[in-house]
């Protein structure tokens, strides 16, 4: 009488159903991954945008506080152009505030905190034109009431807006996604105001 053997083992059939479950877990898997790290590095670019927004109006707003006197104006790229003067005695403004597409706000022709803050458009995640930021609005606006008694005010009450443009070209179907940020102050003037008094 012979013994039955029992042999270990897979079948090819069930080799093949273990490979094809796997691999249908680790493209899971890895699209997954790929996913999160395009939304994380999309917010890493959305993230330092934010900070250079916020950091330039604080910046605005403390230099227009501090100053003497204050021009308003429109540079010939089309953004606002601002002129400050620490003592109203010179007649040469002592800092003058413009925008680039390409390089952000600039003070005497450099970037802010002595030129080591710029637009971001260089750093993590924007290599190979995946992201890309510019500078597409940098406007002033004097806010307007038909009150006489309040227009010599009003002509001191300035709106700075700033608007950053991020494109990315992180998804798979070959479109690129636009988003804006918008930034806006409001600024009073108090030395102008004074001097017109």
């Amino acid at each position: 009488m012979k013994k039955s053997q029992k042999i270990n083992g897979f079948t090819l059939v069930e080799m093949s159903a273990t490979i094809v479950v796997i691999g249908i877990i680790g493209l899971g898997l890895i699209m997954t991954l790929r996913t999160t790290f395009l939304h994380y590095s999309t917010d890493y670019v959305r993230q330092e945008i934010r900070q250079y927004g916020n950091i330039v109006m604080r910046e605005l707003n403390e230099k227009i506080n501090n100053a003497q006197q204050v021009s308003f104006g429109v540079h010939q790229n089309g953004f606002a152009l601002i002129r400050i003067w620490d003592s109203s005695s010179n007649p040469v403004p002592s800092e003058t505030i413009r925008a680039n597409s390409d390089e952000g706000i600039l003070i005497n022709n450099s970037p802010l905190m002595g030129g080591t803050f710029q637009l971001p458009t260089v750093g993590r995640f924007r290599d190979n034109d995946q992201h890309r930021v510019s500078l597409i609005d940098f406007t002033w606006s004097q806010e307007t009431d038909p009150r006489p008694s309040l227009n010599n005010f009003n002509n001191n009450m300035i709106t700075i807006e700033l608007t950053i443009q991020l494109d990315s070209d992180v998804l798979t179907d070959e479109e690129t996604v636009a988003e804006e940020f918008y930034f806006s102050k409001s600024v009073f003037v108090a030395n102008n105001y004074i001097q017109t008094l």
